[in-house]
């Protein structure tokens, strides 16, 4: 640690301090104005520099972000093994009563195996959100695929597609969502789950939104002829 702690305030103004140093000047600052005006005019500096480097995120971005998460499955909890030592503590009628729960759990998990019972995935909390806002204005889209629902919400000021009931793609096919400003194509989100739907940011007056069925994983330009394409504006 440097024995002079005056020399520190630029790293403590950039977090950039180990703990103990941090720890160390903090204490220093209750007793020097001057660091603590030269860490206020720093972290100032910084932020000034931080946003004239700031780059927006595409509109995009968050919905992909939500539908990543809506497809990452929860990792299974850890269960430590009871050993031996331990399971001379149970009772003879605890582990019977345990024994009968973990068979009728597996019974019904392997019920529901052979039936096969579909999946149900629910749409989107951002979809479900917008659909569901006090202001929020809806139309139902016929298209070649199936219906299609749209919605907007000048309160949350976002717009969404239930694309649940669209008919299901082959693995090699997607759903793709673009906005056509001034007919430029611009690309907002893949579905690979369209039946969680997706949301965007209100697009600007004027701006179309169209849906188009690409090849897996996306592409940089629409490739076939929308399904369907409107102004949100009107909706």
């Amino acid at each position: 640690m440097s024995t002079e702690l005056h020399t520190l305030s630029g790293a403590y103004a950039l977090d950039a301090l180990s703990p103990e140093e941090a720890s160390a000047f903090r204490k220093h600052l209750e007793a020097c104005p001057a660091c603590c005006q030269e860490v206020r005019e720093l972290r100032s500096a910084a932020a000034r520099m931080g946003a004239g480097e700031a780059v927006a995120p595409p509109p995009y971005l968050r919905t992909r972000v939500v539908e990543a998460a809506n497809r990452t499955p929860q990792l299974p909890p850890r269960v430590t093994p009871i050993r031996a030592a331990r399971a001379s503590r149970w009772s003879p009628k605890l582990v019977a009563a345990a024994a009968a729960a973990v068979l009728v759990v597996g019974t019904a998990i392997g019920v529901g195996v052979t039936m096969g019972e579909p999946e149900e995935v629910p749409l989107a909390t951002g979809v479900v959100e917008v659909f569901t806002a006090s202001d929020a204005r809806s139309v139902e889209v016929e298209t070649t695929h199936g219906p299609l629902k749209v919605a907007t919400s000048r309160s949350e000021g976002e717009m969404a597609v239930d694309t649940s009931s669209l008919v299901p793609l082959d693995e090699e096919h997607v759903y793709q969502v673009w906005t056509l400003v001034e007919g430029e194509p611009l690309p907002v989100v893949v579905l690979e789950r369209p039946d969680t739907g997706a949301h965007m940011g209100m697009p600007a007056p004027g701006t179309q939104v169209a849906i188009t069925v690409e090849p897996a994983g996306g592409s940089e330009r629409p490739t076939t002829e929308p399904i369907a394409q409107l102004d949100p504006s009107t909706v």
